[in-house]
């Protein structure tokens, strides 16, 4: 389920992300984010080329390990992030939103990516590059991924186990945009993250290749249009 893709003129949540889960609402005004068939999102070639923008007020040095950590994405997901970067916004004033150390919100403005930066320079710095691509995982679900190859992913992630708190929300009870954010983090990184991923406890499918062929497949299919 992909309630958030739906209505350009509404709120859409995306979700949050972090050691461990979060969420919230900001509103926002009508504006240029549309959806397109009211599934995936219209991206402008003046979008396409532009590129995260940071917001005032973002420090050179935190920039810098947040591009990086973008740049640490394989070839493949790099190509579906640098389609949808341009509508995001990067901020890093989030805190008391729980314990979500990232968030991802959207509005018909545009696209918002906030990250805790005083935990992720202080005690979750090891999760960085986690984090930053679960983040931006989000935005590839939301403007890009159709609903019918987000099941067919999410069909592709193991499910069972227990669910875990807080609220019972992580493990096998994580919602399917969460499912896909923490995956699609993994197979950017090509594996190289703790088996809990951005905190959310979601085990990895058996192959993160196989997986992440469709997505792989999406990238060629958007690169040669």
């Amino acid at each position: 389920m992909r309630p958030f893709l739906r209505a350009a003129a509404l709120l859409v949540l995306l979700a949050a992300a972090g050691a461990v889960s979060g969420c919230g609402v900001t509103a926002v005004p009508d504006g240029a984010l549309v959806t397109h068939d009211g599934d995936t999102v219209e991206i402008s070639a003046e979008a396409r080329a532009a590129g995260p923008r940071f917001a005032a007020g973002v420090a050179a040095g935190d920039r810098a390990w947040i591009l990086a950590a973008l740049s640490r994405a394989r070839p493949e997901a790099a190509s579906l992030i640098r389609e949808v970067d341009g509508l995001v916004e990067i901020r890093t004033d989030l805190h008391d939103r729980g314990d979500a150390i990232g968030l991802t919100e959207a509005g018909p403005q545009g696209i918002v990516v906030s990250f805790d930066i005083a935990r992720l320079n202080g005690t979750a710095a090891l999760q960085r590059d986690t984090v930053v691509l679960h983040e931006f995982g989000h935005v590839v679900d939301f403007a890009l991924v159709p609903e019918a190859l987000g099941a067919t992913l999410d069909a592709g992630i193991p499910t069972g186990g227990p669910c875990t708190s807080p609220g019972d929300a992580l493990g096998a009870c994580a919602q399917p945009a969460e499912r896909f954010a923490d995956t699609f983090a993994k197979w950017a990184l090509r594996g190289a993250v703790s088996a809990a991923g951005a905190g959310y406890a979601i085990a990895g499918p058996a192959s993160l290749e196989d997986w992440g062929a469709p997505l792989a497949a999406l990238a060629v299919s958007r690169s040669v249009r």
